[in-house]
């Protein structure tokens, strides 16, 4: 990870507002994430979670408002190098195999190249994947390994993965809360979307729930746990209101 001592939060947005024809995908949202911490963002379907998502990596640009990643503007080369991202609909190239591909994406981000074989070799047995097995021939859930794999390469500071967990077996999922954990010991920051709030209450220090493009509750995982009894319950008390 870079040694990079700047002051700037890992992301800040502020006032962001997004919007498609005549939809309101977010409205007003205003949140920032220090270093080393793991920010879940919660909310159903249609919330605003992929618009915010899209917001911060320079895919979409902000009806009104600010988003800043490191300090830099969004989807710039710059700050794209500092980032692993996991999109939930996203699929690999199918002429490559498994090797090939994490293969090409170390030479984007890993710049020592005497370390890229040994980190591609121990994503490929930590995700089960096949090496030199074309994609096209991966089952459905060794895609999503897959592309949760590559987030990994070149050990970003930050981490921004969306419904990581779909697909997965029970072992995978186990093993990807261990690399996380071991991902923010190293220092990694930690961005996580996903409707499996049992899951997000393990991995996750803070959580920030959306609903109808709002933020409707921001507060650390410990003190939901403590009020609500659980991540599940708080979201049920704040998103499910009519």
């Amino acid at each position: 990870m870079s040694s990079d001592q700047n002051t700037f939060p890992v992301f800040q947005i502020t006032d962001l507002k997004v919007r498609y024809g005549r939809t309101q995908a977010v409205d007003g949202l205003s949140l920032q994430l220090a270093k080393g911490e793991a920010l879940g963002l919660l909310g159903a379907n249609g919330a605003g979670k992929t618009s915010t998502l899209r917001s911060l990596m320079g895919m979409h640009k902000p009806e009104t408002g600010t988003v800043a990643v490191f300090g830099g503007k969004p989807g710039s080369t710059a700050v794209l190098k500092r980032i692993g991202f996991a999109p939930e609909e996203a699929l690999p190239p199918e002429r490559f195999s498994g090797q090939e591909y994490l293969s090409f994406i170390a030479s984007l981000r890993q710049p020592i190249v005497s370390q890229r074989k040994d980190e591609i070799a121990q994503l490929l047995e930590e995700f089960d994947l096949v090496p030199h097995k074309r994609v096209q021939a991966y089952s459905k859930g060794m895609k999503r390994r897959l592309v949760l794999a590559q987030a990994f390469v070149g050990t970003p500071e930050l981490l921004v993965l969306d419904e990581p967990l779909n697909g997965l077996d029970p072992l995978i999922i186990v093993k990807l809360r261990a690399r996380l954990e071991k991902y923010r010991a190293a220092g990694g920051s930690l961005l996580y979307s996903s409707h499996i709030l049992a899951e997000v209450e393990k991995t996750c220090t803070r959580i920030a729930i959306m609903r109808e493009g709002k933020l409707v509750l921001e507060t650390p995982t410990a003190d939901a746990t403590a009020k609500y009894g659980s991540v599940e319950a708080a979201f049920e008390a704040v998103a499910g209101r009519v």
